[in-house]
């Protein structure tokens, strides 16, 4: 490793740099330092740098800067979000060895860095405001050129076809899948590549996603750890620099229905705001503030909004009317969470190691004939426990982020095993109030009507709404709607994937897919 390191070093050397002359060096760990009598600057390859040209005796750096750094070394980082601008350094050399000399060790560094330099693309010009198409063209198309990322970029047509593209894609020409969209594509990717028949090794394609759509709680929950600001260029760079880590995958069943997620599924106020909200998806994130606390206050109480009144007022009336529901979740506990709920001596149905019910084993054949089927776990022996509704609200999270201002599952990491449980009961209206706006940094975790939990498996079994016995809420996971109580489900042709009622149960696959990631 030290002679590796020795052989990419160069040695200081007086070159040009932007026209002016300075004494240059590169030194074993990619940090490209010059300077003069105005000082030193500096430039880490690894962290800062897209990639490079070479013409003649000029070799042209092709920077990717935090805005307030601009290449000068021992600066303090800001506790402020970070921000990146694009910047040129033109290297000139004295004489063609050494433009020889300086490409080679250069390049040599970057290969070293085994960034992707094939990436298949999706790109969902239907997403958030509709934007994706020009976001990719002017935003990360110029980022990845300069990087040298050899793209094959296609469209979604309609829904779940980048299920549809990746469960016949040839995968061993890239070295990842990109989703420019909200989390949908994401949740579609993964979908597609666990009902291949090589899922196994179809999972491992580093995945990555750039923000284009309406929550992007995915790319939020990836960029914020590394001081990032949630930006469709600093996930594009997290992509290029190539950077990976696993992620957990939830298997969700009900009988031979199964669906794969990596974000959340909620249930109760959360998932009515949410899916209700879907006229207004062309807004994009903002949406999840505006819908939240100007439709309902209209529609509680009947008056015209105008654009002075007090959103927390209108918050407030939507609390008023504020809906629960029966129903019972079961669990195992992840350690150190054995308190919360009641024992229960046996989930009926409920077998943890192949995932399925015992109703549906003598079914298994049928079950098993595409692709994965859930973890190959087992929870016998393990204790399970039982909560008891009426709810107000139910969030099983993978992730941190739902979406860029929520952070409903603080505690949540990429691939511990585990689900993040958040479940309100009994809560006054005045204190959900205060719950729903801290929820954007995540201390509502605090509150005492706030239960919050990991688990290692968990059931749901939801019931109707309290004082409504016909009518049932809507179960939505990772931004899809899967099963529907409501009178909506009854007008409607579309059928969704689950039935409303009977039980819906995860299991966690840890570390199963993988990511791109700003850290490893």
């Amino acid at each position: 490793m030290a002679d590796e390191e020795t052989a990419i070093e160069v040695p200081t050397e007086w070159i040009r740099v932007n026209g002016a002359v300075a004494e240059a060096s590169l030194a074993a760990d990619g940090t490209l330092r010059w300077g003069s009598r105005g000082g030193e600057r500096c430039l880490s390859l690894e962290s800062e740098v897209l990639g490079l040209e070479t013409i003649g005796l000029r070799i042209t750096i092709k920077a990717f800067l935090e805005a307030s750094e601009h290449g000068f070394c021992g600066l303090e980082r800001s506790s402020v979000k970070r921000r990146r601008v694009r910047r040129d350094y033109t290297l000139e050399m004295p004489n063609e060895a050494a433009a020889r000399r300086w490409s080679a060790k250069l390049r040599d560094y970057m290969d070293s860095l085994g960034r992707p330099k094939n990436l298949f693309i999706i790109v969902n010009p239907f997403s958030g405001k509709k934007c994706a198409r020009t976001v990719f063209k002017k935003e990360i198309k110029p980022l990845l050129a300069a990087a040298d990322i050899n793209c094959t970029i296609i469209e979604t047509k309609h829904r779940n076809h980048a299920q549809e593209i990746t469960k016949s894609l040839d995968l061993l020409k890239y070295d990842g899948i990109v989703c420019v969209s909200g989390d949908g594509v994401l949740v579609e990717v993964v979908n597609g590549l666990l009902n291949r028949e090589d899922w196994a090794t179809a999972i491992k394609v580093p995945l990555g996603v750039i923000p284009a759509g309406t929550g992007n709680g995915m790319v939020k929950s990836l960029l914020d750890p590394a001081g990032d600001l949630c930006s469709i260029p600093n996930a594009t760079f997290a992509v290029i620099r190539g950077h990976k880590r696993s992620l957990d995958v939830a298997t969700v069943l009900q009988g031979e229905k199964k669906f794969f997620s990596v974000l959340l599924l909620i249930w109760g106020l959360v998932a009515d705001v949410d899916i209700e909200s879907e006229k207004y998806r062309w807004m994009g994130s903002p949406r999840f503030d505006i819908y939240d606390l100007c439709r309902f206050g209209l529609q509680l109480v009947g008056e015209p909004t105008h654009p002075t009144s007090s959103p927390f007022k209108l918050a407030l009336l939507r609390i008023v009317k504020l809906r629960k529901y029966h129903g019972r979740v079961h669990f195992v506990p992840a350690p150190g969470y054995e308190a919360y709920g009641e024992p229960v001596k046996q989930v009926d149905n409920f077998d943890g190691h192949i995932l399925l019910s015992k109703q549906d084993q003598g079914s298994a054949t049928k079950v098993k004939s595409c692709g994965y089927q859930g973890p190959e776990i087992s929870l016998e022996g393990l204790e399970w426990r039982s909560i008891v509704g009426p709810f107000v609200s139910i969030w099983v999270n993978n992730v941190p982020f739902s979406a860029e201002n929520y952070i409903p599952a603080p505690k949540a990491k990429f691939s511990d095993g585990c689900l993040d449980v958040i479940i309100v009961r009994n809560c006054p209206r005045s204190a959900l109030l205060g719950m729903m706006l801290k929820m954007s940094d995540g201390s509502h975790v605090t509150l005492p009507h706030v239960m919050y939990l990991k688990v290692k498996a968990f059931r749901l079994e939801p019931g109707t709404r309290v004082g409504h016995p016909t009518k049932g809420g809507i179960i939505d996971s990772d931004g899809e709607v899967i099963a529907r109580g409501d009178e909506s489900a009854e007008n409607s042709e579309h059928k969704y994937l689950m039935a409303y009622g009977p039980p819906i149960q995860m299991v966690v696959d840890q570390g199963l897919a993988t990511v791109f990631s700003p850290l490893h």
